[in-house]
């Protein structure tokens, strides 16, 4: 089952609407797509937009505790967090971004590992598809 476009459009509006976050609107279109594809099935896709949604209000808020970025992503940091919130429950999504006077600027968020390590398309561009 694929992901219809109503619910594509649907998750880049509420992702967009997050007051605070600011992203360049061409990633935010690709890492929802990417999403999509690595969970076409539409119930698990609208948990990983919740949780996408979840943990970028915790990152706006000052709530998560990330990681510094080095090399080419100096200055950015990274924060895993769960597809669902439950015990042994690995951290298989990621949010890329950088604190900002008066917002958090947003580099992408998805996967850890899928379709590609997001690091790999943050930095090289997205060539690789499931």
């Amino acid at each position: 089952m694929a992901v219809s476009s109503d619910l594509l459009r649907s998750a880049i509006a509420q992702i967009s609407s997050l007051p605070s976050i600011r992203m360049a609107p061409e990633a935010l279109v690709e890492d929802v797509t990417l999403l999509a594809k690595v969970w076409p099935d539409e119930d698990d896709f609208a948990v990983a937009v919740a949780s996408c949604c979840r943990a970028l209000e915790q990152v706006a808020a000052g709530k998560v505790t990330p990681d510094p970025l080095v090399g080419t992503l100096d200055g950015w940091w990274s924060h895993h967090f769960q597809l669902r919130r439950a015990q042994g429950e690995k951290a298989v999504l990621r949010v890329v971004f950088r604190p900002r006077e008066g917002y958090v600027e947003v580099k992408g968020f998805g996967h850890r590992f899928k379709p590609a390590d997001i690091y790999h398309r943050i930095v090289l561009g997205s060539e690789i598809r499931l």
